[in-house]
């Protein structure tokens, strides 16, 4: 038996992964008494865009008094934060429980499923009327795709994980239209033929969101999403005054998010994103004399997607910045030097003060949600 927090986390977020099968956590659910039957899912799939509308829909239901939940997914500083309540994350001794309960059956599960039921376990121990679940990676392949839901949406279709997912929009399109269930109503914010299609054979009721409402998140896509969220909320019949009020009072750090006055964090990591941070600081720049762009990249990604697609002949600070999943600094030196691009090498702290002494610089930064909670942190 698992006694402490440690051991818990050990056992749930195994770096051990095993091939995803479906039916190996369909029995496992069942041997759990379907944990999810009394509650109503809110499914999400995405590229981008998925956790600001999950936290527009959390806030949402939170004030209007509903017992909501939300498998959210990444984390910041602490795995605690993928389960979260309207109290709350969920607390280490409720973890311990529940994943003691997930150890005790008799399949071997892969981390994704272990970490899914584990949800569903904590769900039902908080007798919440409300799901909000992420589709973590997968989308077809997602464990959470086992789910009964009462809505679902889509928010955006992009590329990114290229290195391990699919390479074109359309075979995108066909693996989110996985999370489409028969009868069940569908939001989405954009046209797409591959979901108009899927949904059709389902018969499920296609919602289309394509205007904008008023949220303190910031910039047009977050207007965009702010509107998905207006009708999810309203179908679940949520006083429209409530919806409107809380859109604009939306707690999502590292979205766009000024931690200083001239020190901007967003988690833009793939075109899609970037061209919207692009667009956003268009909009601000008569603000500043310059920016300066502060970046660290996990290992597959591309420096090129920045400089050669979104910007050139820009001010970068390569982020100096030490974790497994980043690329070494000298690796990512080459590609700036090969770019004939001069850089500044500076730690976060170092960043952080030369912002504070060049005060008419805007710096941004983003690419790494790795390097994001430094600068929270320092500030």
């Amino acid at each position: 038996m698992i006694t402490t927090y440690k051991e818990a986390l050990k056992y749930i977020f195994t770096d051990k992964i095993l091939p995803y099968n479906q039916q190996n956590l369909i029995k496992a659910n069942s041997l759990l008494w379907n944990p999810l039957k009394d509650i109503k899912v809110i499914h999400i799939a995405w590229t981008n865009w998925k956790g600001s509308v999950s936290k527009m829909v959390f806030s949402v239901l939170k004030e209007a008094n509903k017992s909501v939940w939300v498998f959210t997914n990444p984390f910041i500083i602490d795995k605690k934060e993928r389960f979260l309540t309207d109290k709350w994350y969920i607390n280490e001794t409720e973890f311990i429980t529940l994943t003691n309960k997930i150890k005790e059956l008799p399949l071997t599960l892969a981390r994704f499923e272990r970490w899914t039921l584990l949800a569903f376990l904590f769900f039902k121990l908080k007798k919440v009327e409300f799901a909000i679940i992420e589709v973590w990676l997968w989308w077809r392949l997602d464990p959470t795709n086992i789910v009964n839901p009462y809505i679902t949406c889509i928010t955006s279709i992009s590329l990114d994980h290229q290195d391990i997912l699919w390479k074109t929009k359309k075979e995108i399109s066909y693996e989110k239209a996985w999370i489409i269930k028969e009868n069940i109503p569908i939001f989405i914010n954009h046209k797409n033929k591959v979901i108009e299609e899927i949904a059709k054979q389902k018969n499920a009721k296609l919602i289309y969101t394509d205007t904008k409402k008023e949220t303190n998140l910031l910039w047009n896509h977050q207007q965009k999403n702010a509107w998905l969220a207006y009708e999810m909320c309203k179908y679940l019949k949520i006083n429209e005054n409530t919806i409107l009020s809380w859109l604009k009072k939306v707690n999502h750090i590292w979205r766009l998010q000024f931690i200083k006055n001239n020190l901007l964090i967003d988690w833009a990591h793939n075109e899609e994103w970037i061209n919207a941070l692009k667009e956003y600081l268009k909009n601000i720049t008569d603000k500043y004399d310059d920016i300066y762009y502060c970046i660290q990249l996990k290992k597959w990604k591309k420096l090129n997607l920045i400089t050669n697609i979104i910007w050139k002949n820009k001010k970068y600070i390569l982020i100096n910045k030490k974790n497994k999943k980043l690329k070494e600094q000298n690796k990512l030196l080459e590609e700036f030097q090969k770019q004939d691009i001069n850089t500044q090498i500076l730690t976060p702290r170092q960043i952080i003060t030369q912002a504070s002494k060049k005060e008419n610089y805007l710096y941004v930064i983003f690419w790494s949600l790795y390097v994001l909670w430094d600068f929270i942190e320092l500030s």
